[in-house]
Formats: C-alpha cells, structure tokens, sequence
C-alpha cells in the first residue's frame, strides 16, 4: 500500500512494486496518479461509511448528460477530475454544475506512473 499526498488530498494506491525495484515510490518523488473516469463513483455527501478511501472534493464545472450515461467533470485541488456515471445515478444525485461533490476512487483502482 502506498499513501501520496497532494496538498490536503490524501491518496492509497495498493501496488506489487517496492522503492527498491521502482525508484518512484521512494518518499518524496513525485508520480502521476492514474484512474480510470468508469472508476470514479461520485457523492453528494463526504466521509460515507463505505470501503472506498480514496476521496476528492471538487465542484462540477461540467456536466453532459446522456441517455444511458453522464459525464462529470470536477475542478478540484489536484486538477481536473472526470467520472462516467449512469444518468439514472446523475439524476437521483440531482447535480448541478457549480455543485460541491466528492469523488471516490477504490484503492486497487488507482495506478502509479512516473512519466
């Protein structure tokens, strides 16, 4: 498990790689986090009591919505931050663009990259 830190966002990522055979995850590198938009599950309300620790505040600086599924894209602390959802979650949430919402990202779900 590693723990990477942005500012106030805090991130894990679980990886099979160690410092001593990836350099990048020694302290204090810096790396790229990657995670896929269809991985990105959005809520209305933070710190839910659910197995997903990754979390990102962010504000909706747009929204396309489609007939099965809708695009979120978020401005938050670490840059921009996309997440498709079923249009049928985007409506039960009812968001808006401007709206404060957190998006969470499982663990094994967040990759590591240093280019």
């Amino acid at each position: 498990m590693v723990s990477l830190a942005a500012g106030d966002v805090k991130l894990k990522s679980i990886v099979i790689d160690t410092a001593s055979t990836c350099d990048y995850l020694l302290v204090g590198k810096e790396v790229n986090v990657i995670f896929k938009e269809m991985e990105v599950s959005i809520s209305t309300q933070p710190d839910l009591p659910i197995s997903l620790q990754n979390q990102i505040t962010g504000k909706i600086t747009r929204l396309e919505v489609g007939e099965i599924l809708s695009k979120v894209t978020l401005e938050t602390e670490v840059g921009k931050v996309v997440s498709v959802i079923s249009t049928n979650s985007a409506e039960r949430l009812n968001l808006k663009e401007e709206q404060q919402v957190y998006a969470m990202i499982k663990t094994n779900e967040v990759m590591l990259s240093a280019e």
